[in-house]
């Protein structure tokens, strides 16, 4: 196909190839459509149009079933796209081949898995990482435990997973001994795997809804509310939960599908942090063949993809959750993408509506912060305060406090702008945004400079590579004289945030207070190309005009 592919670039440098595709032979003519549709899916995929990729590799693979690089090209592409009819069929079609990648193998036992095959455990595969040996064990484990008798033979055997991923595998292991009818001992399994932050509500879900099947309600509804307490921001099924449990509903009961999806999202947990998102979304999406149902891991799911830039894909996902325990947070989330991805008189039409219909705090949440960024201060502030006044944690306070605050500042209200970021700061007191703004604020105004700068000293420690609290620091030492070391945090600040106008506007002036003239006109020519508010450059420009004396000391 190379050889072909040279052949035809050389013969259009000649103009050769305008004769089409009649001066091909079938056989040449198949191989370059075969590669055409190669090069479109590779350039949909780039694109992250993940769906039309996956119909070209297809095509492709049509054309010549017997190419391997294709099916799993195709496999990979349908995987992430959700096409699982697609899949289903590139992952036959690559296992077919010499040398079928290990999701191709996992996959496959995931669809025998959901069509309620059984199979004995898997021979020892040396090219199986440990994390694909440990999706394999749970996937065969739960084909054995489709019957009590089957989950108790399982249960009884020790689970053989590395280190690496032994705390996600309590999970597993406690709801084997659940559907083993080993009820206390998955009751500990439970609360040993809520030890782990990856699985706490996850684990606090099931321990419930066991709780609950074994006459224990109260002691789950106490679950439940201590779990809720504890978050700033409850998650949607453990708050479900509680709710269903109080009304006195029936709690779910689950088969051997559902409790093998749960233990491997469990296992993706131990992806999000430290492997590509296009690996975790590919391993998330094989959950989802395990249990299409299941809401947590589809959410999960629509937000790895929406980190990785499938907007789409994302999106669609976000809208399917209607019904389910997190349609809200979904709704929220699909908004949001919505206004961060220039669709914003869409985004805030849903905001509107959302919040209209759910009196939810993570709605009117979101109202507030697009009216905020929206210059439309006047009609957030009652939002935040509304979520202000309510009963909640110093924890969960101190957000519609800081906002309440930029509003009015933006709105030229700074007594009630500095109430507010005092109030948020005592909410939360090592938050670094809050130490931040209020110091750096303090610093410009020339007010407490001295105290604004600790704060801002106090905020860099906790937050060492963020850009804008360097610069912060840097401004206020540039405030006190202190221009040598100003300039070695303004030139971290421009190292961490190069695209920053204010920062190299900054930095130009520190320059210049050390008679560094080239560096500091550099400073100040880079920070013009980079859209300078209009008040900014303004000063700048009479910088470079005039020197550092021209124009005001700083912009309030």
């Amino acid at each position: 196909m190379r050889a072909t592919t040279l052949t035809c670039l050389s013969l259009l440098l000649a103009a050769s190839c305008a004769a089409g595709s009649n001066f091909l032979s079938p056989e040449e003519a198949e191989e370059s459509s075969v590669y055409g549709a190669f090069l479109a899916a590779r350039y949909a995929g780039a694109s992250r149009d993940m769906d039309r990729s996956a119909t070209l590799y297809a095509e492709a693979l049509e054309l010549q079933p017997d190419f391997e690089l294709l099916s799993q090209r195709s496999f990979f592409a349908a995987l992430l796209a959700g096409d699982f009819e697609l899949a289903d069929q590139a992952a036959l079609t690559s296992a077919e081949g010499a040398e079928d990648p290990q999701l191709v193998r996992l996959y496959l036992d995931a669809v025998a898995l959901e069509r309620g095959d059984r199979h004995e455990d898997s021979p020892d595969d040396p090219q199986l990482g440990a994390f694909a040996r440990a999706v394999q064990t749970v996937m065969t484990d739960w084909s054995r435990a489709q019957t009590r008798s089957g989950a108790r033979e399982v249960a009884a055997e020790t689970l053989d997973v590395s280190a690496q991923v032994a705390d996600y595998g309590i999970l597993h292991k406690a709801m084997l001994f659940e559907a083993a009818g080993q009820w206390d001992r998955a009751l500990d399994g439970y609360t040993s795997a809520a030890l782990n932050g990856d699985m706490i509500e996850l684990a606090t879900v099931l321990q419930g809804a066991l709780l609950e099947r074994r006459g224990r309600r109260n002691e789950a509804i106490a679950l439940y509310r201590q779990r809720v307490d504890e978050d700033p921001y409850p998650d949607p099924e453990v708050l479900y939960a509680l709710q269903r449990a109080e009304a006195g509903r029936r709690a779910p009961r689950f088969d051997a599908n559902e409790y093998a999806a749960r233990a491997l999202y469990a296992l993706t947990r131990a992806l999000t942090r430290n492997s590509p998102g296009d690996y975790t979304a590919l391993f998330q999406r094989l959950v989802e063949r395990v249990d299409p149902g299941f809401a947590r891991n589809r959410y999960s799911l629509a937000q790895t993809l929406e980190s990785i830039d499938m907007d789409g894909e994302a999106l669609a996902i976000y809208e399917s959750l209607d019904g389910t325990a997190f349609e809200t947070r979904a709704e929220v989330d699909a908004a949001w993408l919505l206004f961060t991805t220039g669709r914003r008189e869409e985004a805030l039409l849903r905001a509107e509506q959302l919040q209209s219909d759910s009196m939810d705090e993570t709605a009117r949440l979101l109202l507030a912060d697009i009216y905020r960024l929206t210059d439309q201060c006047d009609r957030a502030l009652p939002l935040y305060a509304s979520v202000s006044e309510t009963d909640r944690s110093a924890r969960q306070r101190w957000q519609p406090a800081f906002f309440e605050g930029i509003c009015y500042q933006q709105l030229g209200d700074w007594d009630n702008a500095e109430a507010r970021y005092i109030q948020a700061l005592e909410y939360a007191p090592d938050e670094p945004r809050v130490l931040n703004h209020l110091g750096y604020n303090w610093i410009v105004f020339g007010e407490h400079v001295e105290e604004g700068l600790d704060m801002v000293r106090r905020a860099a420690e906790l937050a060492p590579d963020n850009g804008a609290i360097l610069d912060s620091v840097g401004w206020g030492l540039y405030k006190l004289g202190r221009y040598e070391e100003a300039v070695g945090y303004l030139e971290r600040a421009a190292v961490a945030s190069p695209g920053n106008a204010t920062i190299n506007w900054h930095l130009g002036d520190a320059y210049a207070r050390q008679g560094r003239a080239l560096e500091a006109r550099f400073s100040w020519e880079h920070a013009l190309e980079l859209d300078p508010q209009p008040r900014e450059r303004t000063l700048i420009e009479a910088r470079l005009e005039g020197g550092i004396e021209t124009g005001p000391d700083d912009i309030e």
